[in-house]
């Protein structure tokens, strides 16, 4: 992929005649070898520390690697130091520059391809530490699991269906999506890939998926329950289970379905 190709090396080459840098690695699909043509390219620019450079910078930066069409900030994923570019390069190319300092570095979720360093930086912080792979916290997951689904209860309540939707689309993202690949060996990101490491637990999803209407939206979270139940129950770790949150959280589901919709109650597979 030569849009790719020239991306990597045109940052290498800025980075590494800028005296604020240490070195540049790729990161993302391409260390776990899965890269088409329809992937993003994620680049990792390691910074002095005393050096690292403002928001501004950062984009002075991406700038001088290739024509950008558009470039923003990262914190709606929690990552400030996140730049998100979309680059003309013979085609459209998204590429997410992360800029870190070598300490962070030795918290990685995986080991990064190392393009270009300075002093060996990089490959020696790589050598003397471990990664740490991400995964779900699924106590986390149990301690906010029915709470959630009440909220469902009181939006079903009015019938605002275009929440709920969005709720079960968060529900796939954060609960049901990264316990199951992260069970399966996967990386656990939401659903990415989902249909490609697991298609049966795909095709289980679709379940979860509402059209708009009551009835509809009701017994997709009614599935949606009963996939995180299954899941719960195979996870790889010890999870306290808060049966009274779950017994009146489905309670009030149910009546809220049939007192308020008259909608017969979902009976669970």
């Amino acid at each position: 992929m030569d849009q790719f190709k020239a991306i990597v090396d045109r940052a290498e080459a800025v980075v590494a005649t800028d005296q604020r840098f240490l070195g540049l690695a790729i990161v993302g699909s391409k260390i776990r070898g899965e890269m088409d043509e329809f992937s993003d390219l994620d680049l990792l620019i390691v910074c002095k520390a005393a050096t690292f450079p403002t928001t501004a910078g950062q984009r002075e930066l991406a700038a001088s690697i290739g024509p950008l069409a558009s470039a923003f900030t990262g914190e709606h994923v929690g990552e400030k130091n996140l730049l998100i570019c979309l680059y003309e390069v013979e085609t459209t190319v998204h590429v997410d520059l992360k800029f870190e300092v070598l300490a962070d570095l030795e918290r990685r979720a995986n080991d990064p391809v190392v393009v270009w360093e300075r002093d060996a930086a990089l490959s020696r912080v790589l050598d003397r530490t471990e990664a740490t792979p991400l995964a779900p916290d699924y106590q986390w997951i149990e301690d906010r699991f029915w709470t959630w689904v009440h909220y469902a209860g009181l939006r079903l309540g009015r019938a605002e269906l275009f929440d709920l939707i969005g709720f079960l689309g968060f529900i796939r993202e954060r609960v049901l999506g990264p316990m199951a690949l992260h069970m399966a060996g996967f990386p656990p990101h939401g659903v990415r890939k989902i249909e490609r490491y697991l298609p049966d637990f795909a095709r289980e999803l679709t379940d979860t998926l509402a059209t708009y209407d009551v009835a509809s939206c009701y017994v997709a979270i009614h599935r949606a329950v009963e996939i995180y139940r299954q899941l719960r129950a195979t996870a790889p770790v010890d999870v306290e289970v808060n049966e009274r949150a779950e017994r009146l959280a489905m309670a009030y589901l149910d009546d809220v379905a049939s007192t308020t919709h008259g909608l017969k109650v979902h009976v669970s597979r």
